[in-house]
């Protein structure tokens, strides 16, 4: 298992060009759109920021200039996608998003050049640059609201270039971030339209219209952890608070994971390995209080229990928490097989109807007491698995699938974690963590693989 840092300062330059607004190829609605519940979830409200690595074009390929190929296709992505060029804002009184559409609305879009080779920075694997200039920089609106998606092209010397977005997680989830830049791929290699057409109806998932195909019997309920009660005894760290983070992605192979499995009796997911294991080990790492409570979240997705079914097209946020509570002292002594366990009930029962409704029923009630999510205890550890999305070798603009996929998480949040693929099997575990608990984390990531 090896590791990539991503703390220091940067040996490079990136030099961006003025901000282009890129509007539809054809005039789209002007409207006001409602979100769904799940998309109001206070703590989704952030603007993800991913960069791809694309290698350079060989010799023998004819690659046009991938900014103007790619602004033409984001230009007629947006007659589709039209939302994702309007302005979102939440309202004063009811804490409610609303987005507002209009045809004179466009996304921004940044052209960047750096001197410097991919090759030479080892296509980011291992780099530890100020990734931030390779990002499109957030743009105040004097008039409110702001804009839910902008782009930044960087070409390299080598020819190669970085794709980075930052994207409304209050828009999409991971599937329709991905159905999204797959519709880009499409339209930039000469489709006229996306093979799949995207579908808004973000009424089907609120608390009046949801029904799901639940597996609860009437009277039964099933374990929902108490998050007042956790965050009443929440554990904490010698380590935390903190301004000394450091983000790195660690490289697990597939013989790793083939050890822990064998730790393990009967069937057990990669997933579910792998979230036991890293949650146990960043405990340990950080050191944290065993007559504290720590907390375990991971997105569990809903799209296929839910009815009707979602459209095909719908490319909203489509998924609730599966949550586990563990005093610390206990998670620290508990054998793999323990922690597996209750993994494998949480996700069981959040694709239960009661489950779901009541995660709509907290989204509520959130919104009517207007909190602000504050996190960075280390206590905590939000889960998401990028691996199935497809984002590695599916989003190609004409030569070839992305090298790297690098999410950037702010290092003043410790608890998000996420599992990303790996070109030659296995995955790679993304995790912010305190300068010394970084160190403590990978040794007890080795030793329980050993």
């Amino acid at each position: 298992m090896g590791s990539q840092g991503m703390s220091s300062s940067s040996p490079f330059v990136v030099k961006r060009s003025q901000v282009v607004i890129v509007k539809p190829s054809k005039a789209t609605p002007e409207v006001s759109l409602s979100l769904s519940t799940f998309d109001n979830d206070p703590f989704l409200e952030t603007l993800a920021k991913t960069i791809y690595v694309y290698a350079p074009p060989s010799p023998k390929e004819n690659v046009h200039d991938p900014v103007s190929l790619f602004q033409q296709a984001l230009s007629h992505a947006l007659v589709y996608y039209y939302p994702l060029a309007g302005k979102l804002h939440r309202g004063s009184d009811d804490h409610r998003l609303e987005l507002r559409c209009s045809p004179a609305e466009g996304v921004p879009f940044v052209r960047a050049t750096a001197d410097c080779t991919l090759s030479s920075l080892n296509y980011l694997e291992d780099m530890d640059a100020d990734l931030y200039q390779l990002v499109p920089s957030d743009v105040a609106e004097p008039t409110g609201g702001y804009n839910p998606l902008a782009l930044q092209i960087t070409l390299f010397a080598c020819g190669g270039i970085t794709l980075a977005t930052a994207l409304s997680h209050s828009l999409c989830d991971g599937f329709g971030a991905s159905q999204f830049f797959k519709a880009l791929t499409e339209l930039a290699a000469g489709k006229t339209q996306p093979s799949i057409i995207p579908v808004w109806d973000r009424n089907c998932l609120t608390s009046d219209n949801l029904s799901v195909n639940g597996q609860v019997e009437d009277g039964q309920t099933p374990k929902l952890v108490d998050f007042g009660e956790a965050c009443s005894s929440v554990a904490t760290s010698p380590y935390t608070p903190t301004n000394d983070m450091v983000c790195e992605i660690l490289n697990v192979t597939p013989e790793d994971i083939s050890q822990l499995k064998e730790k393990v009796a009967g069937e057990v997911t990669t997933l579910e390995i792998l979230a036991a294991h890293v949650w146990r080990s960043r405990c340990r790492a950080l050191k944290l209080s065993p007559d504290g409570t720590s907390l375990f979240g991971m997105a569990v997705g809903i799209r296929r229990i839910v009815d009707p079914p979602l459209p095909e097209g719908y490319y909203g946020n489509a998924f609730v928490k599966a949550n586990v509570a563990m005093k610390a002292g206990e998670l620290n002594n508990s054998p793999l097989s323990h922690v597996v366990t209750l993994i494998k009930e949480a996700k069981r029962a959040a694709l239960e109807k009661k489950y779901v409704l009541e995660q709509l029923r907290e989204i509520e009630r959130t919104l009517k007491m207007n909190v602000a999510f504050e996190g960075g205890s280390g206590a905590f550890m939000l889960l998401t698995d990028w691996r199935q999305l497809g984002l590695l070798d599916e989003v190609d603009f004409g030569h070839g699938g992305s090298l790297n996929i690098i999410p950037l998480v702010p290092k003043y949040l410790p608890d998000i974690c996420i599992f990303l693929p790996r070109k030659h099997g296995g995955v790679r575990v993304l995790v912010t963590l305190p300068k010394p608990a970084m160190s403590n984390f990978k040794e007890h990531m080795m030793i329980s693989m050993k």
